[in-house]
């Protein structure tokens, strides 16, 4: 009797996790080598195209770089999201800097409530400088820019890499090192309530949510979570090199380890 109630038990939370997993299977239809955008926002009020990768909206992205490619598939045990990853660092020899891909999630402000969490798969082979870079954040804004969430990563040493993350101009930064040629599952988590924003590096995939690696925490006046979010970005970088990819999109840490 004991084991039909904990089985049942089990099955219905992973009925319930997989009721919060609010996008997922972003790079659903690519194979590898595939142009990630599917079109380009060439104005701040372009209509949305809903659940599309883009090319964010700037008017300084240099028009030779490209859009990014998608690459290889990651995983990570017990992590369920699947497919492809997108290449980063895969810039032409002549363009320096990087330039944004955004997948936009919503066109209301329907996310901006509660907790929020994007999980996803990194590997690095090189990152060039020890000072933190951004490569993934969130937006209220379809287009692009406005990031107000995002992860950075930087180069300890020659093998080593640590990360971070900010909540508008609010940055922190863990000194924990990480592995270099490693795929890392990041944990990026939005508080409204609490109007922080967390990362976990490589969490403990149990039913209860670990301590995260680092957390951003704002204040009243001038760093307050508003409105909503209604864009992945993606930023492609010159000084960073392997896959990023396995996004999900939740709303509790249920539906960031639900199968």
């Amino acid at each position: 009797m004991k084991r039909s109630v904990l089985i049942l038990s089990l099955a219905a939370f992973v009925l319930s996790g997989n009721a919060q997993v609010l996008k997922s299977n972003l790079l659903n239809g690519y194979k590898q080598g595939d142009k990630l955008e599917k079109a380009t926002y060439n104005k701040t009020d372009a209509p949305i195209k809903i659940d599309t990768w883009c090319e964010a909206f700037s008017s300084q992205t240099d028009k030779n770089a490209g859009s990014p490619i998608t690459g290889q598939e990651l995983s990570y045990e017990g992590y369920t999201e699947k497919g492809v990853s997108i290449k980063i660092g895969e810039l032409p020899e002549n363009v320096k800097g990087s330039r944004f891909s955004v997948y936009s999630i919503s066109e209301k402000n329907d996310y901006c409530r509660g907790t929020l969490y994007l999980s996803f798969l990194a590997n690095f082979s090189s990152v060039a400088s020890s000072r933190l870079g951004d490569f993934i954040a969130l937006s209220p804004v379809h287009t692009g820019g406005n990031l107000r969430a995002r992860v950075y990563v930087g180069k300890v040493d020659d093998e080593h890499i640590r990360f971070g993350t900010n909540l508008l101009r609010v940055n922190a930064e863990s000194f924990k090192s990480h592995a270099l040629n490693k795929t890392h599952l990041l944990v990026l988590k939005l508080d409204y309530k609490k109007n922080e924003v967390s990362l976990f590096v490589d969490p403990a995939l149990t039913a209860e949510e670990p301590q995260p690696d680092v957390v951003a925490k704002g204040d009243e006046d001038n760093n307050k979570l508003k409105g909503g979010i209604r864009s992945i970005s993606f930023r492609n970088r010159d000084d960073l090199t392997r896959n990023v990819g396995n996004f999900r999109f939740s709303s509790s840490w249920a539906g960031v380890i639900a199968q």
